[in-house]
């Protein structure tokens, strides 16, 4: 893997990624910021070479979080997506959304198009009409489909839809990735997604501070471990800014109680 040859003598566990339009050398770090009325702290964090992908940071924290009695909104980057996080997410009654989209757009259409809970088989397409037959194409993750001639050609959403007409019936590929980015498609569109949007604009603040005030770019170090040592306690510098902001805060509400 290209990625992983040695960049760097002082640190070769470092390794090399394009993103953003630009060339990032090193490591990556990822916060989870847990948000109240009364202020916010950074309650996770992980360290990984900058070739770990962002789907799969999500997928690990969402792993090690227990099943809520109450559930919890998790805003997201479009970069931590997915079927699988979002099935990881609900298990654990934790609500993911992701504030933008990544990748090819599916047509909306197939929002409404029915699977098996397993996403491998199509029950029932937009038009309400059921497959006589239908098969997994684990390969490609693809639900092929059998529908009858004669139902799909007076389909109004055949244009659309565009499915394959046979001899003697008519074949349909559609994956359940597919109908779930469909789905957030529509979702995308509402007032509450817009409302999730704007606060997740605000989340953006955090990697900024990081960056100008704690200077994670500058660590004096080298090696997986040490860097992420380092970035541990930026964490914790940038918390306890926090705490006292908060306290400060506190202090002022009870002069000003006082004064009144």
């Amino acid at each position: 893997n290209s990625s992983e040859v040695l960049l760097n003598p002082s640190d070769p566990e470092a390794t090399f990624r394009y993103k953003a339009g630009g060339k990032n050398l090193g490591y990556v770090g990822n916060v989870v910021e847990s948000v109240s009325e009364h202020g916010s702290l950074i309650t996770d964090y992980a360290y990984e070479k900058n070739i770990y992908a962002d789907n799969q940071l999500m997928k690990d924290y969402l792993s090690k979080q227990p099943r809520l009695s109450d559930e919890v909104l998790l805003v997201a980057d479009g970069a931590y997506s997915g079927e699988e996080n979002l099935r990881m997410a609900n298990d654990h009654n934790i609500k993911l959304v992701t504030t933008n989209f990544t990748g090819r757009k599916p047509d909306e259409l197939y929002a409404e198009f029915k699977f098996t809970e397993d996403g491998h088989y199509l029950i029932e397409c937009i038009n309400g009409c059921s497959p006589e037959e239908c098969k997994y194409d684990s390969g490609n993750e693809r639900s092929v489909a059998y529908f009858k001639k004669e139902t799909c050609s007076c389909c109004p959403y055949k244009e659309k839809c565009k499915p394959r007409f046979l001899q003697t019936r008519v074949r349909k590929e559609v994956s359940w990735k597919s109908v779930g980015r469909a789905k957030q498609l529509q979702y995308m569109k509402t007032e509450e997604f817009s409302k999730h949007a704007r606060f997740r604009n605000g989340v953006e603040a955090i990697p900024s501070l990081l960056r100008r005030r704690y200077h994670i770019d500058k660590i004096p170090t080298h090696g997986k471990k040490r860097t992420r040592l380092y970035f541990g306690f930026k964490i914790a510098a940038l918390n306890f800014q926090k705490l006292l902001d908060y306290a400060g805060s506190l202090d002022s509400f009870a002069l000003k109680s006082k004064a009144v």
